[in-house]
């Protein structure tokens, strides 16, 4: 299965100790002030596509709904599209998760279609919250699991938009806990911005924030329009470059 899954695209699968670093709340209020679309085209290490991605963001009241959607740019003739969608629900204010979803269509090493759905909700105890996941993937085991978060956490899932509600400033330097449905992991994510810079993608030329995005020894990179709405204008994640090519 090529990376365009939501687990990839995000902050799973870096290696290296947790930043040891002070963590806070460090959303301070959404840019967008209706509900958007941001589409992307995803490109490999070596400038290849490899797929496209589409960003949503749907206000609900008290809440906002984020939605991610990723298809692989070609699909062998005869097998099944590899697919990718990852819904979570946030907070409006505070951005602190409620609740997500995840359906990946893969495909097996032999080339059939293999559907893997995860669920998650966020649960108060007290002074503490509880991570709780359920996944099932088609013809194998389903599992369970809980984790305790640990204070100052935000979802992987909503960084692409958690970042954009940050208090943008050269010199910026913070760190929230990032919390991982999906593995059922917690780490430590440390955020700073050395600069503006100018940068051209499909969609148009872009004065941006440029984020470094830091967890364990995997230090990822993030482009931010320096304006509100604050779209994510590129993110490198090592494996993938996301490049924005429309948005509305």
């Amino acid at each position: 299965m090529i990376a365009v899954v939501a687990g990839a695209v995000l902050l799973t699968g870096c290696q290296g100790a947790t930043p040891n670093v002070k963590t806070s709340d460090i959303f301070v209020a959404a840019p967008w002030k209706a509900s958007e679309r941001l589409e992307y085209r995803l490109r490999n290490s070596g400038g290849q596509d490899v797929g496209t991605g589409v960003l949503t963001t749907r206000l609900e009241g008290d809440r906002v709904v984020l939605g991610q959607s990723y298809t692989e740019a070609m699909t062998p003739v005869g097998a099944p599209p590899v697919r990718d969608e990852v819904t979570v629900t946030v907070d409006a204010k505070s951005f602190k998760p409620v609740q997500g979803t995840r359906m990946t269509n893969g495909r097996t090493e032999d080339g059939k279609a293999q559907v893997t759905r995860t669920t998650w909700t966020y649960r108060a105890e007290g002074d503490k919250t509880r991570l709780a996941t359920s996944s099932e993937r088609d013809g194998g085991k389903s599992s369970t699991g809980e984790l305790t978060l640990r204070p100052h956490f935000y979802d992987n899932e909503s960084s692409l938009w958690f970042w954009r509600g940050i208090a943008f400033a050269e010199q910026y330097e913070h760190a929230y806990v990032s919390a991982n449905a999906i593995d059922r992991t917690q780490q430590n994510v440390a955020v700073r911005i050395p600069q503006r810079e100018t940068i051209e993608v499909p969609a148009g030329k872009f004065e941006t924030w440029r984020i470094l995005v830091r967890n364990g020894r995997a230090v990822r990179t993030a482009w931010i329009s320096s304006t509100p709405p604050h779209l994510i204008v590129r993110w490198d994640n090592a494996d993938l470059i996301f490049e924005l090519t429309k948005f509305e």
